[in-house]
């Protein structure tokens, strides 16, 4: 299993359009702590999965990221 991959399958099934997640309850879902850029750069959540794994978890299921706050919360949004 993939680090993110229980993010995917959470955002897969919440079923829910657009998702607000705090930086807690990702590392709880994903069950450990997110790297030090996830906090510092708003890069890491960008909504490109050539070479970021993390970024396959959610465009993989049809999120993308938006409206991240550093080292708060990200928002996920459902595109198709």
């Amino acid at each position: 299993m993939r680090v993110y991959d229980p993010l995917m399958k959470y955002l897969d099934e919440c079923g829910i359009q657009t998702v607000t997640l705090t930086y807690s309850e990702i590392e709880k879902i994903i069950d450990r702590e997110l790297p030090v850029t996830a906090y510092k750069r708003t890069q890491w959540w960008g909504n490109n999965k050539n070479g970021h794994s993390q970024a396959a978890a959610w465009l993989d299921v049809g999120y993308k990221t938006c409206n991240i706050i550093l080292g708060q919360s990200v928002t996920f949004e459902k595109v198709h």
